[in-house]
């Protein structure tokens, strides 16, 4: 019983110890642990000069400065492990290792062994490896050989000066190594961190908008790119059909960047066709990496110019394989290579953004189509109703329907209805402007939705009145209202609809809807 109580109790402190001295993985954690560190090597130190100052014991002149530097490095070192580093920042992490620098090169000027020096100079700097960025481990090897030349010429270590200063510097390789493999690994996790944390607002996006930019500026963040466009591919997906008037199959089109100079929106290239970098990648589907520039012909000397770009990265994305888009990376600056993590990270990227692209591509496919008439291709009444809801101020709302449209039905049947459908349709598309709406909400009954004033629904009416031609002996009545201040879309509605019917009447003689 009493065994297994001290074994208990052996536990517990071995438990405490190590949590004390490692305390956890983050970065104030982190800042302790190599804190607790400098002070347990300070004392692992001190118990070594404890041990040099025994063996020359019989140096009555060294005796004192020795003692002296025993008890301070014993201080500091108790110091070093009693700090709350959790409340400093990462800069403190460099004053432990000054010290060291100070006291070593102090104890070389008291009479001593090589020996006696060598394991410290290479315990102090490869401590400086573990805890500085790169190139101050290099700064603190000068400062070493500075104060072994203070001490040189005060005469001491003259005979030792070759082996110590080939310690030093040994040692000072050794901690920048040390220095440089933590400080890439630090970079790394860090980019996998991002990566992971942009990753799940880009799972939620719910425009293809939205999922470019997105995707651009995980791209950008990741790989420290001054700027980051993403350009989609416009092929049709299967299941939904573009039609004859969807866009060409290979087309790329820029839908978001992030970064300098990144408002490529509506940017368009041809996969088959053109030679920019962007569309070699997209042919052979493998990355395509551009160093210089400015002297290759993959690159338009006008994009160059726009956004100041000295090397680009062309990245294919795809699911399986088959082409969703292409990003397009720059920096402003030289990069000579991408190292292999950097392609890791490419890849990772690409293959989560294939998959988001295209499902958020379906999605809006399938909004689309819910709000489209099959028909004509306009909105159907579905999108009518939804815009109403929406109106601006200053909406203006034109309504039509076909004269004798019932007695063509009636007497060449329903195919001969359709293609007159599908004609005025077409006819009123091409008679607004970009930004209206145009919807086919009953039978033979269009509806166009615009922002302006009287004006803006004559001009349509005037623009429809010259390409339709009338065919199967087929017209068109329209009204339209202007929206009053404060106006409900119900009563802007019913107003539309009066002008309507009093044209249709006025213009059929007061007779029966045809």
């Amino acid at each position: 019983m009493q065994n297994e109580r001290s074994r208990s109790w052996a536990w517990w402190a071995s438990r405490w110890l190590r949590t004390w001295l490692v305390p956890g993985l983050d970065e104030d954690a982190q800042r302790t642990r190599k804190g607790r560190l400098a002070g347990a090597l300070y004392l692992a130190a001190d118990v070594y000069a404890a041990c040099v100052t025994v063996q020359t014991w019989e140096n009555e002149q060294a005796r004192l400065p020795q003692l002296l530097i025993v008890a301070g490095v014993a201080v500091l070192g108790l110091t070093l492990l009693l700090l709350p580093w959790h409340r400093f920042r990462d800069s403190v992490l460099i004053w432990p290792v000054l010290p060291s620098a100070f006291l070593l090169n102090f104890g070389e000027g008291l009479p001593g062994v090589l020996g006696h020096y060598q394991p410290v100079y290479m315990l102090s700097l490869g401590y400086a490896g573990l805890v500085l960025r790169p190139g101050r481990t290099t700064a603190l090897t000068a400062l070493n050989l500075a104060l072994l030349g203070v001490v040189a010429g005060l005469g001491r270590q003259q005979e030792h000066l070759v082996e110590l200063v080939g310690t030093i510097l040994f040692a000072g390789v050794i901690g920048e190594m040390i220095a440089a493999a933590i400080w890439t690994q630090k970079r790394q996790r860090s980019d996998l961190e991002q990566l992971h944390a942009g990753l799940r607002p880009l799972l939620q996006a719910q425009t293809e908008s939205d999922a470019a930019r997105l995707i651009s500026e995980l791209a950008m963040h990741v790989l420290r790119a001054d700027g980051v466009f993403t350009m989609v591919s416009e092929r049709p997906i299967p299941g939904f059909g573009a039609g004859d008037s969807g866009p060409p199959a290979d087309d790329l089109v820029a839908r978001g960047g992030a970064g300098i100079g990144a408002d490529f929106s509506g940017v368009r290239l041809s996969v088959g066709t053109d030679p920019s970098g962007a569309a070699v990648a997209a042919r052979s589907r493998r990355h395509l990496y551009v160093a210089d520039a400015l002297s290759s012909p993959l690159v338009s000397r006008q994009y160059v110019a726009r956004v100041s770009a000295r090397s680009l990265l062309y990245v294919p994305i795809l699911v399986g394989d088959r082409l969703v888009g292409v990003m397009v990376i720059w920096w402003t600056r030289p990069v000579s290579d991408l190292d292999h993590f950097t392609d890791q990270v490419i890849e990772l990227l690409s293959i989560q953004a294939g998959p988001v692209l295209e499902r958020v591509r379906q999605v809006e496919e399938l909004d689309r189509a819910a709000m489209t008439d099959s028909l004509t291709g306009v909105g159907n009444r579905r999108a009518f109703e939804q815009a109403l809801q929406c109106l601006a101020d200053d909406a203006v709302l034109v309504l039509f329907d076909l004269d004798k449209f019932k007695a063509l039905n009636d007497s060449q049947g329903h195919p001969a209805g359709d293609r007159v459908l599908r004609a005025f349709a077409a006819a009123l598309a091409g008679s607004v402007r970009d930004t209206d709406l145009v919807c086919r909400f009953g039978g033979d009954e269009f509806a166009v939705i615009a922002r302006g004033d009287g004006a803006v629904a004559r001009a349509v009416l005037e623009r429809l009145a010259s390409v339709w031609s009338a065919p199967e002996g087929v017209g068109f009545s329209a009204g339209y209202a202007v929206r009053q201040v404060g106006e409900a879309p119900a009563l802007l509605n019913a107003r539309a609809d009066e002008a309507l019917y009093a044209e249709k009447n006025l213009r059929r003689g007061r007779s029966p809807a045809g």
